[in-house]
């Protein structure tokens, strides 16, 4: 009888766990890169999910990235477009972001990520308040899986200017390390980007609805779903 208490409380609490859901993830295409050798910046998919308090992101490339670990990752967020920083569109500055990256967009960023892996590997967080960047947050990222090319982050949504319920446009892409540097793939498209030395476009037409949290039971409220659990198990038998 014991032993069915624990399994049906350890249901309970893995499903509390996932009380956000299991997130939405987001496909690219393979070798969708002008060079076939930059494979560590060939971007296979991105998942996000979030709680309460943070977004998480995951993006997998195609390469182990434990071994070759200079690519660059930047998040482009569009959650409020009358304040967002247009860039690359109606004569504006092309690298109008905080990382001052070669990206366009024809929707204005109102939350930028920019992170690295090597080195002492970091995230670093901004927000536009109309006239200028602000730097809200500074993360590290999850390389547990690096070997198997996945990288994560945990960001606070209000770094990034979210809350629950809310709705934005983003696009994911991979760059190198140098100033005006390109994004040399993107989430949001297929077409391959010119490489090195040219201006990229983000059309950032992909969304996520930051989706409100489930309240996780406490114990006494796990022990009671048990016990009902059990109570019915009994009235079956």
């Amino acid at each position: 009888m014991r032993n069915e208490f624990l399994a049906i409380a350890s249901l309970t609490i893995a499903s509390a766990a996932h009380a956000g859901g299991v997130g939405t993830t987001y496909t690219d295409a393979t070798g969708d890169i002008f060079d076939s050798s930059l494979s560590n910046i060939d971007i296979l998919s991105a998942t996000f999910n979030n709680d309460s308090t943070n977004l998480y992101l995951s993006v997998s490339v195609n390469a182990d990235v434990s071994a070759t670990d200079w690519g660059k990752y930047l998040v482009f967020i569009d959650s409020t477009p009358s304040i967002g920083a247009f860039s690359g569109m109606n004569g504006n500055d092309p690298f109008n972001n905080p990382w001052n990256r070669r990206v366009g967009s024809p929707a204005g960023v109102d939350a930028f990520v920019g992170s690295w892996i090597d080195g002492d590997g970091s995230n670093l967080n901004y927000t536009f308040d109309g006239s200028a960047w602000n730097q809200t947050e500074v993360g590290t990222p999850d390389l547990s899986q690096a070997a198997s090319g996945i990288v994560s982050w945990t960001f606070s949504l209000s770094s990034l200017g979210l809350a629950e319920g809310d709705t934005f446009y983003f696009d994911v892409a991979t760059t190198g390390g140098s100033d005006n540097d390109p994004a040399i793939d993107l989430l949001s498209t297929d077409t391959i980007q010119p490489g090195w030395g040219y201006n990229s476009i983000t059309g950032m037409d992909l969304t996520y609805t930051v989706a409100s949290s489930t309240p996780v039971p406490g114990i006494g409220g796990i022990a009671a779903l048990a016990g009902f659990g059990l109570a019915g198990r009994r009235r079956r038998r």
